[in-house]
């Protein structure tokens, strides 16, 4: 039986209600077409074959046979179309069960959060002479991220698990206070990549808790962090926070399932909520980038994915029409400061942080190993800055 016999009588059955639409689809176009298209799609298309089929006696068979078979071909093409983008809908309801699943436990964990009550540090009233500004910044934490990476001789080069950042974050205040560095007030730049997330395969070999335990314990654990930072110092303290690549909501692939989504925005969430009642702490809203003007300077911190960090300088200042003087970023988990350029109160900087988590195997691979570390300068009233360094934990 030809494709033309088939289609003539599977449309007669369908005018004398033999058969559904579906049925229709099956007999004329085939089995793979069942259920793919929606009854009044079908409706639509078996109606032009019928009209097509009546008009059988102007043309002939062979020419009609021919005729049948481009509309079949177009009908396959929507087919696949439609198919593809059932796949695509499928991901996408999955990806949004799982974010549905992860805001339910965050949400549970912050209907838990109570604000911690301090007591308040006994704060420098007065400025010293010319009003000074800390800045300390860290980036690259990777909390979750457990590994051991070895050298030729089998000798531990660096090892990482959750309590090793921890004692290094409390390493940096020791080194502050051991420094006996004057300042009046203290800002705090976590410059991205606070978690391991799943950037990856790798990711996978070194994570050792769910990503959404590691949220929860991390951002707990840098609550009490700046608290103590504060009190120890005894100096106002603000914090901006910005997130990182591996910071961001997504499945093992290469791109993030929802734009925009940052693990590092429940975070500031969570420390926000922990750190209100403290009014020497203030926590600046979760951004991707952030400038702030630090004793005249515009100091623009961000991650630092971007390779070249002067012209990502220059885009930010035309695209919001402010002098960006220095960019802080982390990203390659190596501290390196480059001048461009010179501003009125000294040079254009490109200044790199270090990282907590120090050198992985990803690292290794792509040879940009370096030591654990952060990086503090000290911004002066007048002057810009005057003075900075990077402590190696």
């Amino acid at each position: 039986m030809t494709l033309l016999s088939k289609a003539q009588i599977a449309t007669q059955e369908l005018e004398d209600r033999v058969i559904s639409y579906q049925d229709w689809a099956e007999k004329v176009l085939g089995s793979d077409y069942r259920d793919v298209f929606a009854d009044e799609y079908i409706r639509r298309g078996a109606k032009v074959f019928s009209i097509f089929l009546k008009h059988l006696e102007d043309i002939g068979d062979a020419e009609a046979e021919g005729e049948m078979q481009d509309m079949l071909e177009q009908l396959k093409a929507e087919r696949i179309k439609i198919q593809t983008a059932n796949l695509e809908y499928n991901a996408i309801q999955r990806a949004e069960a799982r974010n549905n699943l992860f805001n339910e436990q965050i949400i549970k964990a912050i209907e838990r959060l109570e604000p911690i009550k301090g007591t308040r540090p006994k704060l420098d009233v007065e400025p010293y002479d010319k009003h000074r500004t800390a800045l300390l910044a860290i980036s690259d934490l990777h909390a979750g991220s457990t590994f051991t990476v070895k050298g030729i001789y089998n000798e531990t080069v660096n090892e990482y698990n959750y309590d090793i950042m921890c004692a290094r974050l409390w390493s940096i205040i020791d080194k502050i206070e051991a420094d006996d560095i004057v300042f009046d007030d203290l800002t705090v730049a976590i410059c991205g990549d606070l978690v391991e997330g799943i950037l990856r395969e790798s990711s996978l070999t070194k994570l050792r808790e769910p990503v959404t335990d590691t949220v929860i314990r991390l951002a707990e654990f840098l609550s009490e962090w700046i608290y103590q930072l504060s009190i120890r110092l005894e100096k106002k303290v603000n914090v901006v926070i910005i997130g990182g690549n591996h910071d961001t909501v997504r499945s093992l692939t290469s791109r993030p399932m929802f734009e925009g989504e940052n693990l590092t925005k429940i975070m500031v969430e969570f420390i926000k909520l922990r750190l209100q009642d403290l009014d020497w702490i203030t926590v600046d809203d979760y951004q991707d980038v952030a400038i702030k003007n630090i004793q005249g300077v515009n100091v623009m911190f961000q991650h630092g994915e971007d390779k070249d960090l002067k012209t990502t300088m220059d885009y930010f200042s035309n695209l919001y029409n402010i002098d960006v003087d220095e960019i802080v970023a982390g990203h390659l988990h190596r501290a390196e400061s480059k001048t461009v350029g010179i501003t009125e109160l000294g040079d254009r900087q490109l200044t790199r942080v270090g990282s907590i988590v120090g050198t992985d195997s990803y690292a290794k691979q792509i040879r940009a190993s370096a030591r654990p570390s952060c990086y503090i300068a000290l911004y002066e009233e007048d002057n810009g800055k005057t003075w900075s360094r990077n402590y190696y934990l």
